[in-house]
């Protein structure tokens, strides 16, 4: 009789360790719960978190994937994120009718679908989405913990689901209705069964497709993923070329399928070519014009630089596509014809606004204003922050030591500080990259913890 299921397996170790990783879980549930009852009910939600909430009520009500803001706000969504109405000038825009219906690919669908699930079961409000968006981060904290155990060993494991079930972080995220929660769980998934890629199991290499594919539907750069996970398989000089070619393209190919209903719809509803989402070109122009380039926000981002929107040549309005790839070539166009500075300044500053190397408190303000994070709660992830860094850099060297597999849990640094180059520093898209720090904090924590409880039996002795 074949094996049970390599998911299974993974999620079913040994009685105590599945009891105490539970004990763990179920602490940072009790965390989440009371910051999302006592501190973030009822605080009003911005940004990315407004978009999600209200798409996926708009999901559930049958509508499908449809643009929130343009739907509920009508030709007003244009004044939701401007302090001075005299910005935005009358055009076809801000005409537009409340209950405009208009196909939207501005995020990937994954966390909308997830949520909108929750809709169509009557969990509808806020609040409601809140306590499910916890639930998510407790299943962050669950595989974190595997994680650790599969790359340290056990007490690796329970430290390192420790620090998730407590990192703030993480948990601000949670109750912000961000589809960072999710990511948590994707990145510690597919870390997880990518380490195993090498067993040869089919499983493995179909699980890790289905978790790419997933991770993808969640934030587009989590695919950059697959090129670190499918090196080791590239450069396994022990099987011939076409059986590793065979395993990297079984891993692609379940990997596309999972993406492919999302791709195939996106490509025949918008204009112009659209594959995963829609959002590059806003951010693009968001992130490259004279206030991220010259002004106080150097390296972050400014709404005031995608207006005015972009119009038909009769005045009209165009489809998201279409505004977007507007959007992307003045972005592009700003970044061409301002490069020196880009390379030798911007680019600099995006990267140490990333890993809060300057004015980290000033970017923690801007939490405050574009995403409605609690400004205390965020000076205590900072510290926590402050701590867990430098032992992930010891817990690094230390698996290096011991030649442990070190560079899946590297790329995700590495693919958010490339992010973070193109685009943006700002703290949230730090998260896939702290699940590693957190990993690898864990395992110079567990070697620590050894060599005092080692100290103690020597000087006791």
């Amino acid at each position: 009789m074949a094996g049970p299921p390599l998911l299974l397996s993974v999620l079913v170790p040994r009685a105590p360790f599945t009891r105490r990783l539970c004990l763990i879980a179920l602490a940072g549930l009790a965390l989440r719960l009371l910051y999302v009852l006592l501190v973030a009910r009822g605080t009003a939600l911005t940004g990315d978190a407004r978009y999600y909430h209200e798409a996926a009520n708009l999901f559930a009500d049958g509508l499908g994937f449809t643009e929130p803001y343009r739907y509920l706000h009508g030709g007003a969504q244009e004044y939701l994120f401007v302090d001075d109405p005299s910005l935005i000038t009358v055009s076809a825009n801000t005409l537009l009718p409340v209950g405009h219906v208009e196909p939207t690919a501005g995020h990937p669908p994954l966390w909308v679908l997830i949520l909108g699930f929750s809709s169509l079961l009557g969990i509808t409000s806020v609040l409601g989405h809140q306590l499910v968006s916890a639930c998510v981060g407790v299943a962050g904290i669950v595989l974190v913990g595997l994680l650790g155990r599969q790359v340290g060993g056990e007490r690796t494991g329970l430290i390192a689901g420790g620090f998730a079930a407590g990192y703030a972080f993480f948990w601000l995220n949670d109750g912000s209705i961000m589809s960072e929660s999710l990511v948590v769980v994707l990145v510690a998934a597919s870390t997880l069964v990518a380490l195993r890629l090498s067993e040869d199991r089919p499983r493995s290499m179909a699980l890790f497709g289905i978790l790419a594919g997933l991770a993808a539907l969640t934030r587009v750069e989590l695919l950059l993923f697959l090129p670190f996970a499918a090196f080791p398989l590239v450069v396994d000089r022990e099987r011939p070329p076409v059986e590793r070619l065979r395993r990297v393209a079984a891993v692609g190919i379940v990997a596309l399928l999972v993406m492919s209903p999302w791709l195939l719809r996106n490509l025949s509803r918008f204009e112009e070519p659209v594959f995963l989402s829609n959002g590059s070109g806003v951010l693009i122009a968001q992130t490259n014009c004279d206030a991220t380039y010259y002004g106080d926000k150097v390296g972050y981002w400014e709404h005031l630089c995608v207006l005015p929107q972009p119009l038909a040549d009769d005045g009209g309005t165009l489809d998201e596509s279409e505004r977007d790839a507007a959007w992307r070539q003045r972005g592009l166009d700003y970044a061409a014809a301002h490069k020196g500075h880009l390379i030798t300044h911007v680019v600099p500053r995006r990267v140490t606004r990333l890993w809060a190397l300057t004015d980290p408190v000033d970017q923690l303000r801007a939490d405050v204003l574009v995403e409605g994070r609690p400004f205390r709660a965020s000076i205590v992830g900072l510290l926590q922050y402050a701590l867990l860094l430098p032992a992930a850099i010891a817990g690094a060297f230390l698996l290096r030591r011991r030649r442990r597999p070190l560079l899946l849990l590297l790329a995700w640094p590495a693919i958010a500080t490339f992010v973070a180059a193109l685009t943006m520093g700002t703290t949230r898209y730090r998260v896939s990259a702290e699940v590693a720090i957190v990993v690898l904090a864990a395992v110079a924590a567990d070697a620590l913890l050894g060599w005092w409880r080692g100290w103690r039996t020597t000087s006791t002795g």
